[in-house]
C-alpha cells in the first residue's frame, strides 16, 4: 500500500512539474553596450596578483646563437637553454630550443637522440622532442627534459645529443652532433 501511494505521489509531482514548465516563455534582449567603471583599487590588486605569480615561477635562460649544421638540406641553430621551475605544480623542466630550417621540398621530422648531461646519459622517459618541419619552412624545435619522480640532471658543464633528421618515407636521414658548453 505504501509503495502504491509513493508511486502515485511521484506521478503527481512529475505531471505538476511538467505542466508548470509548459507556459514559460523566454524573451531575448539585445545588449547595446556594457559600462565599466575604473576602480584603481581593483587594477592595483590585479597587478599585485600578476607579480606574485611571476615570483612563484622561476626561470633561468641562457641564450645561444650556435650553428649546429648548415648544408644544402637542413640548417639548425641552438637558440636557448632554459630551466623552468613551476612552483604551483611543483614541476621542473629544461627546454632546449633549436631554430630549424628545412631546405628540401618534403616534410622532415627533427628528434633528439643519445642525450647526455655532464657525461651521463639522460633516461629517454624524461625526453620529449619531435618537430615536423614542412618543406622550405622554419620551425622552433624544443627538447623538453622533465622528471616527474625526481630531480633533473644538473647540466653544469655540458649537454650533448644527436639531432636526428629524417622523412617518414626514410628516403632522407641524417644525424648531427650537438655539444653545448656551459662554462
Amino acid at each position: 500500500m505504501k509503495r502504491l501511494l509513493f508511486l502515485l505521489l511521484a506521478m503527481i509531482v512529475t505531471v505538476g512539474l511538467a505542466a508548470c514548465g509548459e507556459g514559460i516563455e523566454t524573451e531575448e534582449k539585445e545588449v547595446s553596450g556594457v559600462e565599466s567603471t575604473d576602480n584603481s583599487d581593483d587594477a592595483s590588486g590585479d597587478e599585485e596578483a600578476a607579480e606574485e605569480t611571476e615570483e612563484q615561477d622561476e626561470s633561468e635562460e641562457t641564450e645561444f646563437d650556435q650553428e649546429i649544421v648548415d648544408n644544402d638540406n637542413f640548417k639548425a641553430t641552438l637558440t636557448s637553454v632554459e630551466k623552468i621551475v613551476d612552483k604551483d605544480w611543483d614541476e621542473e623542466r629544461i627546454e632546449v630550443t633549436f631554430e630549424v630550417e628545412n631546405k628540401l621540398d618534403e616534410t622532415l621530422e627533427v628528434q633528439a637522440r643519445e642525450v647526455s648531461a655532464d657525461g651521463k646519459m639522460i633516461d629517454e622517459s624524461m625526453l620529449m622532442m619531435s618537430q615536423e618541419v614542412a618543406g622550405g619552412k622554419i620551425a622552433d624545435a624544443k627538447l623538453v627534459i622533465e622528471n616527474y619522480d625526481g630531480d633533473l640532471p644538473d647540466m653544469e658543464e655540458n649537454l650533448e645529443m644527436k639531432l636526428h633528421v629524417f622523412d617518414w618515407e626514410y628516403e632522407f636521414e641524417e644525424d648531427y652532433d650537438v655539444k653545448v658548453e656551459f662554462k
